[in-house]
């Protein structure tokens, strides 16, 4: 059976306003693992795609279903420049493997080619080299990218039911803000301890101020630029406050709030 790259690939979009952006804290003492939970899970119909931005700033991965690829029904996937999935090369194709929770993913997990489309599955387990095939859950795409200059370690969790359901779903991803710096399969993940942050809000105002709030006092907030270096660093005492970061460069950063001892971290775009 020969595959044929289709260039009629689907044209609908799931729109980021799935995204509920959220947290994560510290994956160990050298990097900082940034989590977002896709709430509710991007469930993927045959002609859907899914775009996965690690950083919000252009470091994109597309999840695709699309309609007819070849023939018959198929999922891959697609890195930004500078991206590669953890996985090998075959005949000129690439594969993207299949991790559990817990794999590492570093410098020497092994790579498809830079920048190039990786093919999950085709027709369920037709190609052997196919990891994703027939029906998955909770299995794990390792990825590489270059973001300012640097290159980072991260991971996305779906499931794949091609040639049954014929679905993809989305549920969460995250990297390690810290450069070079390895990331299990899995680490950030909401757990037990994040009940504690249930109904805690953050937002930028037009007047590039951070506000808070949450349920109980907060104790600390730390933020951090995309290289790891730390910029900010308070005490904190209230359920609201608000913190000015009109003296930032503009970019995107990684807030950790510390509240009853438990740290979460998240995404903001200081503009």
């Amino acid at each position: 059976m020969k595959k044929i790259t289709s260039k009629k690939l689907s044209k609908r979009l799931v729109q980021y306003g799935a995204l509920s952006a959220a947290a994560l804290g510290v994956a160990d003492a050298s990097g900082q693992v940034v989590y977002t939970d896709v709430d509710p899970d991007q469930v993927l119909n045959v002609g859907d795609e899914f775009i996965v931005d690690f950083t919000a700033m252009g470091t994109e991965f597309t999840i695709s279903n699309p309609d007819g690829l070849a023939g018959g029904n198929a999922a891959i996937v697609f890195p930004s420049s500078g991206g590669a999935f953890v996985g090998f090369a075959s005949g000129g194709f690439q594969y993207p493997s299949l991790l559990a929770a817990g794999d590492v993913i570093d410098a020497g997990a092994g790579y498809t080619s830079v920048g190039e489309r990786g093919d999950l599955n085709y027709y369920g387990c037709a190609y052997s080299n196919s990891q994703w095939c027939n029906t998955v859950v909770d299995g794990y795409l390792g990825v590489t990218f270059q973001f300012n200059g640097n290159t980072h370690y991260g991971w996305v969790r779906m499931d794949t039911d091609v040639n049954g359901s014929n679905l993809i779903t989305v549920k969460d991803f995250a990297f390690d803000a810290t450069p070079d710096t390895a990331i299990a399969a899995g680490d950030g993940q909401l757990g037990v301890d994040d009940q504690v942050f249930e109904g805690f809000e953050y937002f930028v105002d037009n007047a590039n101020r951070l506000n808070l709030s949450a349920p109980v006092a907060m104790e600390k907030i730390v933020m951090h630029n995309v290289l790891g270096q730390q910029v900010i660093s308070q005490k904190l005492s209230n359920t609201n406050e608000s913190l000015d970061l009109s003296s930032l460069k503009s970019g995107v950063y990684i807030a950790t709030v510390a509240i009853e001892g438990t740290a979460k971290s998240f995404k903001i775009v200081k503009k």
